[in-house]
């Protein structure tokens, strides 16, 4: 097992009415609070009023910046760190799922650095001299960005991805309360329901961690996932189900199930999202399966046991249990309505995969590091070719 320091060390708060902590929480920390959202809708749903209310009865001054898009732009993140130097503020609320919470850190890591956010998300090297406190009220589960250490945004003129963890930027609290995200679109709850299922897949895969505890712990998480999301989809309105869905969301990419991972088919769905414009978990859902059938050859035993405990299949040898399993994924992902296929030109599979690994030798960490030929066979089996 690896040797490990574990330290949320958000405080969550999960239940009915628990965003009205916001103020008194928000004001432990900050007088002039930021308040980072998507769209207006959290003012039409009444969250957005509630949330200034409670926190100018904190003492708080508030200032509101709606607009983050998917995948945080660096455009916002800029013209946000801006408004804080200009007006002084010393505190983050951040209001939604993974892109405005990443946006979030990025503002609070980027508001003492010289240099620009892009610079700061490059440069392992590079470090803020100060971070400003954040805190989340989440709205869209998926990423468990509300209590962990990671922000990924997208470089605005590029088009790429960068990621960097900053232990402090983790928010000081997160507010679930699964009432909220009762309005979440099918779409939207099956993509980042898949993103769960994909934080605690790369972790299994990953064999390096070599505890038996972990392994328990991540396929429960992941088979009641696979249980609970059509459930949801089926009967969104369901405040228990969502709840299940909410606390694995955070569960799975807290380190709550361990350290390590492999995420190579993160890494390559960030290239989907960039080329195709899909969405993150939509992005995972085309890739898994094709890594699925490209990689288990390297670890039969492992696929075999996950597929028999999260799908219950079996078969006369390790092959066909896993192309049992891979056809039982495919059902899932089928079920929860996120397949589609996706075209591409001949001559773009190449560039795709040199994009993926962006100057790397491989990606990969836990099961089975991809070179540009691994990642093009691996394309070429989830992506529709148009000649």
């Amino acid at each position: 097992m690896f040797d490990f320091h574990f330290s949320i060390p958000t405080e969550i708060y999960f239940g009915k009415g628990c965003e009205e902590r916001a103020g008194a929480l928000m004001g432990q920390y900050a007088s002039r609070v930021l308040m980072v959202y998507g769209s207006e809708r959290i003012f039409q749903m009444g969250l957005g009023e509630k949330l200034v209310s409670w926190l100018e009865e904190a003492g708080c001054t508030v200032f509101r910046l709606g607009g983050v898009k998917p995948n945080a732009s660096t455009d916002y993140i800029r013209s946000a760190i801006e408004l804080v130097r200009r007006k002084q503020i010393d505190g983050i609320l951040a209001i939604g799922g993974g892109s405005v919470m990443d946006s979030a850190k990025a503002i609070s890591a980027g508001a003492y650095f010289e240099g620009d956010i892009v610079e700061l998300y490059s440069d392992p090297q590079a470090e803020p001299s100060r971070f400003l406190p954040v805190g989340a009220v989440v709205t869209m589960p998926a990423t468990a960005s509300e209590s962990n250490e990671m922000s990924v945004i997208s470089d605005s003129i590029s088009g790429k991805k960068i990621a960097r963890a900053f232990a402090q930027s983790k928010p000081k609290f997160a507010l679930l309360n699964p009432a909220l995200t009762l309005s979440i679109s099918c779409f939207q709850t099956a993509s980042g329901g898949f993103d769960i299922f994909a934080h605690a897949f790369e972790r299994y895969f990953d064999l390096n961690r070599k505890s038996s505890l972990l392994d328990r712990m991540t396929l429960a998480l992941i088979k009641e996932v696979v249980e609970t999301l059509p459930k949801v989809l089926k009967n969104p309105e369901d405040e228990g189900l969502r709840a299940e869905l909410m606390l694995a969301a955070t569960a799975a990419h807290n380190d709550m199930l361990g350290p390590g991972g492999d995420f190579a088919c993160h890494e390559m769905s960030h290239q989907i999202t960039e080329t195709f414009g899909v969405a993150h978990g939509a992005a995972l859902a085309i890739l898994i399966p094709a890594w699925c059938e490209s990689v288990s050859h390297r670890a039969p035993q492992r696929f075999c046991e996950f597929f028999r405990e999260i799908f219950g299949v079996e078969g006369t040898c390790e092959q066909e249990i896993i192309q049992n399993g891979i056809a039982a994924l495919e059902r899932f992902i089928a079920e929860i309505g996120l397949s589609q296929r996706l075209e591409i030109e001949e001559r773009d599979f190449a560039k795709l995969a040199e994009q993926t690994l962006n100057g790397r030798p491989f990606i990969g960490w836990g099961l089975a590091g991809l070179s540009a030929a691994d990642i093009e066979k691996i394309y070429r089996k989830c992506l529709v070719c148009v000649a």
